[in-house]
């Protein structure tokens, strides 16, 4: 499941970390790399000054995010009521 979600980061950031279960983080990284795209596009030369540097930084994420799991978290139920 791991090794596919970074192939498909690979292709369409943002897009393999929603498959590995973190939605949210996939969202925002499809966000940011759509918006980078965007100023690419529509505003030749300074927006690539800009742009470029948020698709990276959104595909790295991306594939970062993919490849790496949660911690676990250790939760201790202490009962109060015992003496």
């Amino acid at each position: 499941m791991k090794t596919m979600g970074i192939l498909v980061n690979i292709f369409v950031p943002g897009l393999g970390s929603c498959f590995v279960g973190k939605v949210g983080v996939g969202i925002v990284q499809g966000i940011i790399w759509g918006m980078g795209l965007l100023l690419m596009l529509s505003t030749i030369g300074v927006g690539g000054i800009i742009g470029l540097p948020m698709m990276l930084g959104a595909w790295v994420w991306a594939i970062v995010t993919a490849a790496t799991d949660p911690a676990p978290v250790a939760v201790k139920v202490v009962n109060s009521d015992e003496t």
